[in-house]
């Protein structure tokens, strides 16, 4: 599938210097001591404590790492877009919960530890895989590094603000390369789902909103 995301968002080199500031950005909101201090706490998403969405987190953050050291698949190649249109009907949401919360007893200091050395394996490894570099991700499904690296975006952005939220602390800083990739991909899921007009109205006509075009998560 080809969009307008594809063509507009950041390029593959800024892409994955994007995914690794919002990696460091993680790892500073982690270490933030209100995160240790309401760990056992509800965060803003439901049925997940803020310990377990802290470790939602830096699972989302480390899946490039883990992707990078298998093999890529033959399946057919997906952008972001796409790739968040079908994992959003996958029925693994409870699974993600239930693993979230084992992985919380690690404690917030690990976690947030973990989300650095995280950050500094991407900002070793990203620069030297070529070009054309393909990862198989969640259920075999196949993208290209740099639009891998476009939904770790997502994913670490989306959860960052879910934890500052959850805890009543500023967001850190990221640039506005990295939120304006996040909101093209975002757009570019509603288009997929819901067509242009859709979105056009919603965006640009409150007498003629049209339900469930947003939130796309």
């Amino acid at each position: 599938m080809t969009t307008a995301v594809s063509r507009a968002a950041a390029g593959g080199a800024d892409a994955r210097a994007l995914v690794v500031g919002a990696c460091e950005a993680a790892a500073e909101l982690l270490a933030d001591p209100q995160v240790a201090a309401s760990w056992d706490e509800p965060s803003a998403l439901e049925g997940m404590t803020v310990g377990a969405l802290a470790a939602h987190l830096v699972r989302a953050a480390g899946a490039t790492i883990a992707y990078l050291d298998r093999p890529s698949g033959d399946g057919e190649l997906l952008d972001a877009v796409e790739y968040f249109h079908q994992a959003l009907t996958a029925p693994i949401h409870e699974r993600i919960k239930q693993v979230s919360a084992s992985e919380s007893s690690a404690g917030p200091a690990e976690l947030a530890g973990k989300c650095r050395r995280v950050a500094e394996q991407l900002a070793d490894r990203l620069p030297a895989e070529p070009a054309d570099r393909t990862i198989g991700a969640l259920e075999g499904r196949r993208l290209s590094l740099d639009d891998f690296c476009r939904t770790r975006l997502i994913e670490v952005l989306v959860h960052v603000d879910d934890l500052a939220a959850s805890v009543a602390v500023p967001l850190p800083d990221v640039p506005a390369d990295a939120t304006g990739t996040v909101v093209d991909v975002l757009v570019g899921i509603a288009r997929r789902r819901h067509g242009d007009w859709a979105v056009i109205r919603t965006l640009a006509r409150r007498e003629r909103a049209q339900d469930g075009v947003f939130p796309v998560l």
